[in-house]
């Protein structure tokens, strides 16, 4: 269920890039084998081609770009490719900790004992604004009539959908979607590709 995993997928995908999908238990994250040979924070994902090895899903997508054949998804123009790098990093600096780690944790986990199998509704309560006030970014940054986040398909629209979209999974998902109408347009846009469909085929999502 990783949302960064699914991003590193979705990039594979769109560059139609053939690779084999190691599942990894939560519960071998921290064990010294998987810190050894995957990923020394205990994290996922890694990308293993050939004899390198690589982790750090922005690192893995901006190498599987260049490494290969397909599409490009990263902008030529200077400007528009430092709007995508401006939302990889806002992905991983301030949407993760608020919608993953502050709202779909806490309504997700606690459904398999995590969290003592409780939610903490203070936790949400206090992630909710945060979270619309990033929305309203997103918002802001297609209300011009722009399809995408750096103006065409690029990188920084797959790793902040495939991060957001898991907002859907959780009660707060009509509140934080239902009243901006060119975000909602445009996780529409982009979770329907045929790429998103293949990566995310077996999340439920």
């Amino acid at each position: 269920m990783s949302s960064y995993g699914l991003a590193a997928r979705v990039v594979l995908e769109e560059k139609g890039v053939e690779y084999e999908r190691v599942v990894i238990d939560a519960d071998t994250l921290k064990s010294p084998e998987h810190i050894t040979d995957v990923h020394p924070f205990g994290k996922v994902p890694a990308l293993y081609h050939g004899d390198f090895h690589l982790y750090e899903t922005a690192a893995i997508a901006r190498y599987v770009d260049e490494a290969f054949e397909g599409p490009m998804l990263q902008p030529s123009d200077i400007k528009d490719r430092a709007l995508m790098q401006k939302w990889i990093n806002i992905t991983g600096q301030y949407i993760y900790p608020a919608v993953i780690g502050d709202l779909v944790m806490q309504r997700l986990a606690p459904k398999i004992g995590v969290f003592g199998g409780v939610t903490d509704e203070a936790v949400v309560s206090a992630a909710v604004p945060v979270i619309a006030h990033q929305l309203d970014l997103v918002e802001q940054a297609l209300a011009g009539g722009s399809l995408y986040l750096s103006n065409d398909f690029s990188l920084a629209d797959i790793m902040v959908a495939t991060m957001v979209q898991y907002i859907g999974l959780t009660p707060e998902r009509e509140e934080l979607f239902g009243s901006r109408a060119a975000f909602h347009d445009w996780i529409q846009r982009v979770t329907t590709r045929p790429s998103y469909s293949a990566a995310a085929h077996d999340l439920g999502l």
